[in-house]
């Protein structure tokens, strides 16, 4: 299969181009800068101009769409983050329609369906629409605009989707994407105030994002659908519920608590794709 990997030069695009190839996918990457060593043809462009969109999704059957702004604090401004995604999100899916080609993966995030608000405090907590978290959980961003250009891109492929039925539409909504320098700041015992609730105790490794987006490019059906592909850190000598009962006391549970074994519901990804990512990460807490 052909397949264009927008963002290709990114820590994700990078590794995804890499998984494709290796799994016998033609493929070709696009990003505002080229790597070196990606081993797959690169073309720069602006995903922002439609008009440069269209060359490189011809002749294509799938397209990997990666290419944002990854979060706000690369962007100039809201505004800007927001615009520019919605561009870029735009512009991909609708030259992908036009051209006939019918897979379509996103890159999401958790941001479009918990509220991380604009201006909140380190130590304010999200808003968690429940437990175990799974991909079915509505989209919430508030007034984060990075999380509204995805959930903006999340609707765009549900809208194209139902116009028209033969497209494969598939939003997976990453966590928090990590490599090495993960787990060796891991490796130490942490405060708690140092971990990383933003993204609800969540993460997945890139290599486990990229073959995930492999299997979905392999195996997916018509439709949309969207999922939550994450792996939920333990804490050492903590229990989930012990977890949710100390750090989010005030969130919805969807079972009881003694039924809860980890934040995340990966039910659906393990039925459609057969994906399980690598063991958690387990985490000391440091004395408090």
């Amino acid at each position: 299969m052909k397949v264009l990997v927008t963002g290709g030069a990114g820590r994700l695009g990078s590794v995804v181009c890499k998984e494709l190839l290796r799994i016998g996918h033609d493929v070709l990457a696009t990003d505002q800068r080229f790597l070196a060593g990606l081993s797959v043809p690169q073309r720069l462009a602006d995903l922002c101009d439609a008009h440069a969109v269209y060359p490189l999704l011809e002749g294509c059957e799938a397209v990997v769409h990666l290419g944002n702004i990854p979060n706000l604090s690369l962007g100039p401004s809201p505004q800007v983050v927001l615009s520019r995604n919605a561009a870029m999100n735009t512009n991909v899916f609708r030259a992908a329609v036009d051209l006939g080609v019918r897979r379509i993966v996103f890159a999401s995030s958790i941001q479009a369906m918990i509220r991380l608000e604009e201006g909140r405090s380190a130590d304010t907590p999200p808003r968690i629409p429940y437990f175990p978290l799974d991909g079915e959980a509505p989209a919430d961003p508030g007034n984060n605009f990075y999380g509204l250009s995805k959930e903006f891109g999340e609707r765009t492929l549900r809208v194209l989707s139902e116009r028209f039925p033969e497209l494969v539409c598939t939003a997976l909504r990453f966590p928090l994407l990590v490599g090495a320098w993960f787990y060796e700041r891991a490796a130490l015992p942490l405060p708690t105030s140092a971990l990383n609730f933003s993204e609800a105790l969540t993460y997945l490794d890139f290599s486990d994002a990229a073959r995930l987006v492999g299997l979905v490019l392999d195996r997916q059906g018509p439709g949309y659908h969207q999922y939550f592909p994450a792996q939920a850190i333990n804490l050492e000598g903590y229990t989930a519920g012990r977890v949710l009962s100390e750090f989010f006391p005030h969130i919805p549970r969807r079972l009881p608590p003694e039924q809860i074994e980890t934040l995340v519901d990966r039910s659906a990804l393990e039925q459609d794709f057969g994906f399980r990512p690598a063991p958690p990460l387990t985490v000391r807490v440091a004395q408090r």
